[in-house]
């Protein structure tokens, strides 16, 4: 009666182990591992202003040193001007990118013209916020050729 009871007792523990087994293997594709956990989210800021506002002057003096640099030996060539402008407005965008003001967004436009007697008219429309938007430019003005650039900043929150 004991062997019949210890057998029973054999098979009920060896149904149960097979029994957690196939529940842990139906689960075991649902299970969240530690390399998969959900991202975490955060609750909105509201903040209407940038941490670190731009800054005006650091902006001219850069569009000011960049300009003066790249055109210090210039010569006016047509065919490689539009290259040259290219270069100088990326540059310009990439040095006050690396000075992280908060939340704006940057147009650098270079345009580099020969003086032959002619006049020259630019016109730029954009929609913008009168507070926080706004432009910069500086002018290079040769005998032979003259240069503008211009830096357009927009808030963008």
């Amino acid at each position: 009666m004991a062997d019949t009871n210890a057998t029973n007792s054999d098979s009920v523990a060896q149904s149960a182990n097979i029994a957690k087994r196939s529940r842990n293997s139906q689960f075991a594709k649902f299970a969240v591992s530690p390399k998969h956990q959900p991202a975490i989210r955060y609750m909105p800021t509201y903040r209407l202003e940038a941490m670190s506002p731009l800054n005006k002057e650091i902006c001219e003096k850069i569009l000011k040193s960049v300009m003066d640099e790249t055109f210090a030996n210039f010569s006016y060539t047509p065919k490689t001007s539009l290259q040259f402008c290219a270069q100088v407005s990326e540059e310009i965008k990439i040095r006050i990118k690396n000075k992280n003001f908060d939340r704006y967004r940057y147009i650098v436009v270079v345009t580099i013209g020969e003086k032959l007697m002619q006049g020259y008219y630019s016109l730029v429309n954009f929609l913008w916020d009168a507070e926080k938007d706004g432009y910069l430019s500086y002018v290079i003005d040769n005998p032979k050729f003259f240069a503008v650039a211009t830096l357009y900043y927009l808030y963008y929150d």
